[in-house]
């Protein structure tokens, strides 16, 4: 291997869409925006005989925990750090716009740019075996493929303020790095820190500026484009905010998670702070699940765990394969959902056998849906968030988004003969459905065809 090569390994933490980076450079190394279960950039630095020498964090992160603590845990001499701008309880290097870190060959400049937080970070390296001019910049949440930062989380009192920050941030500072200038963003596609950011996971300077709409606005357009901007706002971002600002307890300090026979197990359900998660796949959720479990199908348990779930409840599971509890855990605990319990031993099949009682959900057909709707005998609640409801609607739907619904169930109008619940494509209506009939809602059903398959079979929807 030759040393000297810059190289970068993108890690993707699924659902949460976040991405961070292992850089590395002759024999030493740093980590941007590491994710908390932080053992994977540990490994990379053995098997690239390299010395993580520096964490960098581009910002405080609303919507994950931050793993820059868990992973100085397993590399002492790193030092962690991140911008000046917010008083963090933790780390070793509070970062000024222009400050510069030699790390292998690398030349790692600081830039303060200001927009999504006041506090977020750029570095932009230089590769200085070749030249002193930069070659790529780590840019968080200020710029990402076919999108920006969003300018919300702040202060929403403060929205205009940090949109024309983001934009002196992107055209002044950002965008005159040079065009050749890859960027490697905080997040991809399917994160809830953009609108449409694209599935290509790193860009350049001058493609962004010649394909990325927000760029060709005047300031004038993007500041009255980011507040009329509606995103998805969950629960779960002040609790993140303040951990990223504190400093997450260490996951080596949690209890271990246990393997609950059926008795623990059932105990456990009655309980009302406790929150079984099923995680099999959500179809088959549908057809028998253990009573008072809710669904989150664990393809999609990575995004809506943080949407659905709250720091004051425990948690336990049922999987569908063991080897599925790794995925499971890491989901909450990178929404900083610590207190996992335990898992049901051998999963619903053991529950099954035990002759205990199972329930279903049923689902519903286009045409059932489109009758009950004309007949008046079906009530259909709709998922999604507001910003997505607003866009279009099927006609008669209420809005019960999945970020809210905890704390909404109970007031539910669920007097017609079959409350149905609709998403896109079936994951979050699954998740509400079981969540409402966790709250007594029996007379449920989830339309799985979805507003796609609505639309494609040619019904209307309003907007």
């Amino acid at each position: 291997m030759v040393k000297h090569l810059v190289r970068i390994t993108t890690i993707r933490s699924e659902g949460l869409a976040a991405l961070s980076y292992f850089v590395s450079s002759e024999n030493e190394a740093m980590v941007i925006d590491p994710r908390r279960d932080a053992l994977i950039y540990h490994n990379l630095a053995t098997e690239s005989e390299s010395k993580i020498t520096h964490i960098f964090e581009t910002h405080r992160n609303e919507d994950y925990v931050t793993g820059s603590l868990e992973l100085q845990s397993y590399v002492p001499d790193a030092e962690i750090g991140h911008s000046k701008k917010t008083k963090f309880g933790y780390g070793d290097l509070d970062l000024a716009d222009g400050d510069i870190f030699q790390i292998g060959k690398m030349k790692v400049t600081c830039l303060n740019t200001p927009g999504h937080t006041d506090d977020s970070m750029c570095y932009v390296v230089a590769d200085t075996s070749v030249c002193p001019n930069p070659i790529v910049a780590f840019t968080g949440d200020t710029l990402f493929v076919n999108e920006v930062g969003r300018t919300d989380l702040v202060d929403i009192r403060k929205h205009s303020e940090m949109s024309k920050k983001l934009y002196a941030s992107l055209h002044d500072k950002v965008l005159t790095l040079g065009d050749g200038v890859i960027i490697h963003p905080g997040h991809g596609a399917g994160s809830a820190c953009g609108g449409a950011i694209g599935d290509r996971e790193f860009s350049t300077i001058g493609f962004e500026k010649a394909n990325n709409a927000w760029l060709a606005m005047d300031e004038e357009e993007f500041i009255k484009s980011k507040v009329n901007q509606r995103l998805t706002l969950s629960s779960h971002f002040k609790r993140c905010e303040k951990l990223n600002t504190d400093g997450p307890p260490l996951l080596s300090s949690r209890k271990p998670i246990e393997e609950l026979d059926i008795s623990e197990f059932e105990k456990l359900l009655v309980h009302p702070d406790q929150r079984a998660i099923d995680t099999r796949p959500h179809t088959d959720f549908l057809k028998a699940h253990i009573p008072r479990t809710i669904s989150l199908n664990l393809n999609r348990i990575g995004l809506i765990a943080g949407w659905v779930l709250r720091a004051n409840q425990t948690f336990s599971f049922i999987l569908n394969d063991f080897d599925d509890l790794k995925q499971a855990s890491n989901s909450l605990y990178r929404v900083g959902l610590d207190n996992i319990i335990g898992y049901l031993k051998n999963g619903f099949n053991e529950w099954r056998k035990s002759g205990r009682a199972v329930e279903s959900i049923p689902s519903v057909s286009i045409e059932d849906l489109h009758t009950g709707l004309e007949n008046n005998t079906i009530g259909i609640f709709d998922a999604r968030e507001s910003h997505e409801y607003e866009q279009e609607w099927i006609a008669q739907s209420m809005i019960s988004p999945l970020t809210r619904i905890e704390e909404e169930v109970l007031h539910i109008d669920d007097s017609a003969a079959t409350n149905v619940t609709v998403c896109p494509s079936g994951f979050r209506s699954t998740t509400a459905a079981s969540i409402m009939k966790r709250n007594g809602i029996n007379n449920v059903a989830v339309f799985l065809s979805g507003i796609k398959g609505w639309k494609a079979k040619g019904y209307p929807v309003e907007s």
